[in-house]
């Protein structure tokens, strides 16, 4: 989720219209939350503009189209300006954006060998301390699986990528690797061996995909399945700091039709609560995972349709085991997933 500030002016018909209503800010809340955004604080401002808000939105497309929508009646004029907070700006003023990988020798024998050692500290250790208990359902889906796959997954918590390993099949755990974003992960001179790309590999078998990077981001996830392992990405493409699934990227609808390989649904209930985005601290509690039936493309279907069918695969596990937060908007169906979802 990305952060903007939106500065309003509301001409004399607007101010009129929150004179008779004032519960129309309340409405407009609401209207963000079903976009999957939210207002994370508002203020009315003496000077050029009317109102200021900090908005939590998944991209800068859905941004602006909140603006768009807002600005509809004709009662107001919205500017829009993504924000990152001072820490980070901070930190970005000595560090470059150059970054590492991917590294082929990930999926060598001696990686291999070296990340099933260090299977227990990287991976073993930190989901039994923090999901208690951890609920398994759906493995049976899997037992006339063969050859790699595509999981996807929800995304609200930096344990996913654990817990969705730990809740494989072994078969499938030995051979799986995980998309992860380039800028955020694989950065060059970051301090601490932990924090390398290089390590990512090694431990966690993580690969690189560059956020916004179109069709060539695809690439060496296309030699992986080529090389017959699985890989695992978030359809989201980022982390959700609200409990509610945001819409659907493309990358994985072309991946998996440019390779014909199935795909597999999963959706991890109760991650965001243990630790949320944003928050290094882990409150350990109950994560139920989900695994869904694969589903197998016919030849000719398009990017769009294999988008929204995977949507609402997920959407169907999500019914099935999500526990409402008090903090959020109620979920979306899948109907409210189009089916020319946000672009890869």
């Amino acid at each position: 989720m990305g952060t903007y500030i939106v500065l309003s002016k509301v001409n004399a018909a607007g101010l009129r219209s929150i004179r008779a209503n004032p519960g129309r800010f309340e409405e407009i809340e609401r209207e963000i939350a079903a976009m999957d955004g939210k207002i994370v604080e508002h203020w009315a401002t003496l000077g050029k503009f009317d109102f200021a808000a900090v908005v939590s939105a998944p991209d800068n497309v859905m941004a602006q189209r909140m603006a768009v929508e807002q600005m509809a009646s004709g009662r107001s004029q919205l500017t829009v300006l993504p924000a990152i907070d001072m820490p980070l700006f901070i930190r970005l003023l000595g560090q470059t954006t150059e970054t590492t990988g991917p590294y082929r020798w990930q999926i060598s024998w001696w990686a291999q060998a070296a990340r099933r050692i260090l299977r227990y500290r990287t991976f073993t250790k930190a989901v039994h301390e923090a999901c208690q208990p951890l609920t398994i359902e759906g493995r049976e889906h899997l037992e006339t699986l063969k050859g790699p796959a595509i999981f996807i997954a929800n995304h609200s918590s930096h344990l996913d990528s654990l817990v969705l390993h730990t809740a494989l099949p072994e078969r499938f755990r030995r051979r799986l690797t995980f998309g992860s974003a380039a800028d955020r992960w694989f950065l060059k001179g970051l301090k601490g061996y932990r924090k390398q790309g290089w390590y990512n590999s090694l431990s966690i078998n993580t690969f690189p995909i560059k956020r916004g990077g179109g069709r060539s981001s695809l690439d060496y996830a296309e030699w992986l399945l080529d090389k017959k392992w699985s890989v695992m990405i978030f359809p989201e493409g980022t982390r959700s700091s609200t409990g509610r699934m945001g819409k659907f990227r493309h990358g994985v609808a072309i991946l998996a039709l440019a390779k014909g390989v199935p795909v597999v649904p999963v959706y991890m209930e109760g991650l965001g609560n243990i630790r949320p985005k944003g928050s290094r601290e882990i409150t350990p509690g109950p994560v139920t995972v989900a695994i869904g039936e694969p589903i197998v493309f016919p030849a000719g279907t398009e990017v769009p349709d294999a988008t929204h069918t995977m949507y609402r695969r997920m959407d169907a596990l999500r019914q099935r085991v999500h526990r409402p937060r008090r903090d959020v908007a109620p979920l979306p169906s899948a109907e409210e997933q189009p089916a020319g979802a946000a672009g890869q």
